[in-house]
């Protein structure tokens, strides 16, 4: 899995930077925590502060588009982010 930044969009208002990226991969499209883990060591920033928005495939292409958040603190990310992401993620875990 490789992932470039294409762009980053200071948001000075809500504390944190829009990221824009693009994502190559081999087999299946990566789950948002590998896509967060692979984007916070590209961003060298800590992963709790990182939120991934959207994942949008390229339709036959082994390529995905990426809209990530990078908090300053963890009390903005609590105020500002729904609640969504962590079912969705507790769901995924309760699966395995």
């Amino acid at each position: 899995m490789q992932i470039n930044v294409t762009n980053k969009k200071d948001e000075p208002l809500l504390s944190r930077t829009m990221v824009s990226a693009t994502l190559e991969f081999e087999k299946s499209t990566p789950s948002y925590s590998e896509v967060a883990a692979a984007l916070a060591s590209s961003l060298k920033s800590d992963e709790k502060l990182l939120v991934i928005r959207h994942i949008y495939n390229h339709f036959g292409a082994k390529k995905a588009d990426v809209v990530a958040y990078v908090y300053a603190d963890e009390q903005k990310k609590q105020f500002i982010e729904p609640k969504l992401k962590v079912k969705k993620d507790k769901a995924a875990e309760e699966k395995k």
